[in-house]
């Protein structure tokens, strides 16, 4: 190409910047053929050339076209584009939805319904090295008598910040209780009913206050937690301490007592492939009652509360089996220190060959009241779930309830639902 050529490339590669540019694209082109027209009039270059400039520059523009895109794209993964206390933030969802079939025993009340169990939002992150926050929203079928439990209402579930100090992460505010979270951590099927104490209205999942959680002797390897989770990953120990209201995060605050109390874990064999997944560990709390005595005589004071709970857990990635003892006295919301005792049994097993497919059961008792017979409730669940996806999994799952007082009828129930969480 002449000298001439050479200089006519560099005027349409300057022109070639905006042309370029996505929002000035038709712009660019007009100008570009217009130089290009000017240029074969004046003689200066010839047909074939312009055609090749032509060719060359809209290959170019295309490259760059495409690495300008790909620019975005790696800064929009890092958010880089962020301020920087917004990088660490993320935006998440958890929904629990079911059709159910309910059968009641004698004539009792029966349902045939579709139900939203749980709907979060979540609102979350890390700030910098030492301070993270939750916020979740929770949407909720109200059970008022305002509306007659007909419609849906917003609350808070839980809204704490973290600090992150030495290994150790503690949440301040309207943060988890130990039993619940530690529950979800082993159990994957909250989707299908509630945790044992939450279910008998023990303890409620989340209250106002503090904890503190860490591991002892170090953590498990990234080949543990990658399956297995990472809130309780102590290699050989750890623990989870908190003082709450006790009222839960439904109730306001009746009394100035705080309940005080925490779970430990022991892990006895983190280095035995097979065995590294399994876990004792213990839960306590005590203190009193939200509500006050009805009993007469003592409708001044608050009941006494005493929570104990021993567990034996059993991950592994085809399996996990879960069993828990419980005995105490009294609820964070009873108005009776009445004695108590319970245990549950509940396990999974992922199906050969159909690895994304998992059978799972449970099994357990509870009695209100030890000092009375014939008052105790009875369940068993067969269920049946499929990970879809890592966001994703539906499930089917049967109920038979039993209950020895007279007052609540035994019931058998179906569930169609399906857990969406990322």
């Amino acid at each position: 190409m002449k000298k001439r050529g050479w200089l006519s490339l560099a005027l349409i590669l300057f022109f070639l910047t905006a042309w370029a540019v996505p929002a000035q694209v038709a712009a660019g082109e007009r100008d570009m053929m217009m130089l290009l027209d000017l240029l074969k009039k004046k003689g200066v270059i010839t047909e074939e050339e312009a055609q090749g400039l032509l060719k060359e520059a809209q290959t170019q523009a295309k490259q760059e076209k495409e690495e300008r895109k790909a620019e975005i794209k790696e800064v929009a993964q890092k958010g880089d584009f962020l301020p920087g206390y917004l990088k660490g933030v993320k935006f998440g969802t958890t929904i629990f939805a079911e059709w159910n079939l309910r059968s009641t025993a004698d004539g009792g009340p029966s349902t045939n319904q579709f139900l939203l169990n749980r709907g979060y939002l979540t609102l979350a992150g890390k700030l910098n090295d030492w301070l993270g926050f939750n916020l979740t929203s929770d949407l909720f079928t109200s059970r008022d008598a305002d509306d007659r439990g007909n419609g849906l209402e917003l609350r808070m579930k839980y809204a704490y910040a973290d600090l992150y100090f030495w290994g150790t992460v503690t949440e301040l505010g309207l943060a988890h209780t130990p039993s619940d979270q530690y529950d979800s951590y082993i159990w994957p099927f909250r989707v299908q009913g509630k945790h044992f104490l939450d279910e008998f209205g023990i303890q409620a999942s989340a209250d106002y206050g503090a904890n503190i959680r860490g591991p002892l002797g170090g953590r498990m390897a990234d080949d543990f937690t990658k399956w297995a989770g990472s809130t309780y990953a102590g290699k050989w120990a750890g623990y989870q301490i908190g003082v709450y209201n006790g009222a839960g995060y439904t109730n306001s605050e009746n009394n100035t007592n705080k309940p005080f109390g925490g779970l430990v874990y022991f892990r006895p064999a983190p280095g035995v492939e097979v065995l590294k997944g399994l876990v004792l560990s213990y839960y306590g709390l005590f203190g009193q009652s939200n509500n006050n005595f009805t009993a007469r005589g003592k409708t001044n004071d608050f009941p006494d509360t005493q929570i104990n709970l021993a567990q034996l857990a059993w991950q592994h990635p085809w399996f996990t089996l879960y069993g828990q003892y419980y005995w105490g006295k009294g609820t964070m919301t009873s108005t009776e220190d009445n004695s108590r005792s319970g245990w549950l049994v509940e396990g999974f097993v992922r199906i050969p060959k159909v690895e994304k497919l998992r059978a799972f059961g449970r099994y357990y008792n509870f009695d209100p009241n030890t000092d009375v017979s014939n008052n105790a409730t009875t369940t068993y669940v067969l269920g049946m779930a499929y990970d879809w996806s890592r966001e994703l999994m539906p499930f089917a799952a049967y109920q038979h309830s039993d209950f020895e007082s007279q007052t609540t009828k035994d019931f058998d129930q179906f569930q169609l639902g399906f857990q969406l969480k990322f």
